[in-house]
C-alpha cells in the first residue's frame, strides 16, 4: 500500500492511501456483457416505469411542429430530460447518442422507445458518433420529414478528465465506491459500497487528450446549429440551443485545470455565437454535481458529489435527476429569456461548507459522515 500524509485547509495532517481510480468502479470489463444481456433489459424497463408513474407534467406545451434534439440522452441527466419530455409533457424528442455493448445506454433507449410507442410519443434514437458529419445529414434529413422547428440541447460527456501539463500531475481526494453492476452508476444504497476514502492521481492531458476533449465537448454545438439552421430548421427568435453545463470552481485541480475547463469555455463562447448569428435562444443550463457515470470517472468526483449531497439533503434542498429535469422544462416556457438556468444554486450556496466538511473526513469516519446517502432515492 502507497500512502501519503496531507495537510488539510485546517492544518490537520492525515494519512491516505493512494489508490488506482478504475473504470466503473474495477467491475470486470468481460462480464458487463452478459450482465447487461441477460439483467438490463428488465431492470430498465421496471425503472422508467417508475419513475414515468412519478413525473408531474409542468406545463410545457410546443406546437405540433416542434421537436427537441438531444446529443446524448441515453443516460445522466439527459436522460431524465428526455423522460421528462416525452412522458410528462407529450413532447417528442430525437437523440444522437452513442452507445458501445458495453455500455448501459442503449438498453435504457429500447425501454425508453417501446413505451414511447405504447403511449403514441414520436421518438427516434442515433446510436451514433455526434460529431460525424454524415450522421448530422441523416438526422437532420429524419427531422425534416415530420417538423418544421428544433430545439437542440447538447449533453456530450467525453472528455480527458486530465490536467494541463503547465500545472503539473497531483493527488487528490476521492472516493473508491462500489457501481451497480446493471445499471453502472455509483452505487450509493448502501454505507458499505463506500470502499473508501483516499488519494487518486490525476494525470496530464497530451494533445491528443485536448483535441478530443475540445471536439465533444466544446464545440459539438456549433456543428450542428449551423446545418440545422441552413435546413431551415434552427428558427431565429424562436428555437432553443442548451447545453448541459458545470460552472467549476476556478481553483479546481482537475475540472478548473484541465481540457474539461477549456472545453466548457469553448463550449460557452459557441453559445454566444449561436446566439448572435443565427438568432437562437441560447441557454446554458447550469447543473450541480450529480450520480452519474460521467462523475465517477472524474478525481475527486464522487467525493464532491457525496459531500455536498450530505450536505444538501441536511438541509432538505437535495434534487435527483428526475427534480432537476422537471426544473429544466422552464427553457421551453413562454417567455422564457435568460441565458442561464441555475438548478445549481443550492449547490453553489453550500461549497463552502462542502470544503469544510471534506477537510473533516478519515478513512475511519466517512461512512459515519455521509450517512444520509442510502436514504436518498439516487440517481
Amino acid at each position: 500500500m502507497v500512502a501519503m500524509r496531507i495537510k488539510t485547509k485546517d492544518g490537520i495532517m492525515a494519512e491516505l492511501e493512494v489508490f488506482e481510480k478504475l473504470p466503473l468502479g474495477g467491475m470486470n470489463i468481460r462480464e458487463i456483457p452478459k450482465i447487461l444481456d441477460a439483467e438490463a433489459p428488465a431492470i430498465c424497463r421496471e425503472m422508467l416505469a417508475r419513475q414515468v408513474a412519478a413525473l408531474k407534467p409542468c406545463g410545457v406545451s410546443l406546437p405540433a411542429d416542434h421537436v427537441v434534439l438531444m446529443l446524448g440522452g441515453s443516460n445522466g441527466i439527459l436522460r431524465a430530460v428526455a423522460i421528462q419530455l416525452l412522458f410528462g409533457e407529450k413532447v417528442p424528442v430525437y437523440a444522437v447518442h452513442y452507445d458501445r455493448r458495453m455500455m448501459i445506454g442503449s438498453y435504457h433507449v429500447d425501454a425508453i422507445k417501446e413505451l414511447a410507442a405504447q403511449r403514441g410519443v414520436d421518438t427516434q434514437w442515433f446510436n451514433t458518433d455526434a460529431t460525424d458529419p454524415k450522421a448530422i445529414d441523416e438526422v437532420i434529413a429524419e427531422l425534416k420529414k415530420k417538423y418544421k422547428v428544433v430545439h437542440l440541447i447538447n449533453g456530450i460527456a467525453a472528455g480527458a478528465t486530465k490536467r494541463y501539463k503547465e500545472h503539473g500531475s497531483i493527488n487528490v481526494r476521492d472516493l473508491d465506491v462500489e457501481y451497480n453492476k446493471v445499471l453502472q452508476y455509483p452505487d450509493f444504497s448502501k454505507l458499505e459500497n463506500i470502499r473508501k476514502f483516499g488519494l487518486v492521481e490525476v494525470p496530464l492531458a497530451d494533445d491528443a487528450d485536448i483535441e478530443r476533449t475540445n471536439k465533444f465537448m466544446g464545440t459539438s454545438t456549433t456543428i450542428w446549429a449551423e446545418p440545422l439552421a441552413a435546413a431551415g430548421l434552427l428558427v431565429k427568435g424562436t428555437s432553443i440551443v442548451a447545453f448541459a453545463d458545470y460552472d467549476f470552481e476556478k481553483d479546481d485541480p482537475v475540472y478548473g485545470m484541465g481540457p474539461l475547463a477549456g472545453a466548457k469555455i469553448l463550449q460557452r463562447e459557441s453559445m454566444n455565437q449561436v446566439r448572435e448569428k443565427l438568432g437562437a435562444r441560447a441557454v446554458r443550463l447550469c447543473y450541480p454535481a450529480m450520480d452519474t457515470t460521467a462523475i465517477g470517472a472524474i478525481p475527486g468526483g464522487l467525493l464532491m458529489f457525496a459531500v455536498s449531497t450530505q450536505v444538501l439533503a441536511e438541509k432538505g434542498k437535495f434534487k435527483n435527476l428526475m427534480a432537476l429535469a422537471a426544473e429544466t422544462m422552464a427553457i421551453f416556457k413562454p417567455g422564457y429569456a435568460d441565458a442561464e438556468l441555475r438548478t445549481d444554486a443550492d449547490f453553489q450556496s453550500i461549497l463552502a461548507e462542502m470544503h469544510k466538511r471534506e477537510d473533516e473526513l478519515t478513512p475511519g469516519n466517512i461512512r459515519e459522515k455521509l450517512a444520509l446517502l442510502p436514504t436518498i432515492d439516487l440517481p
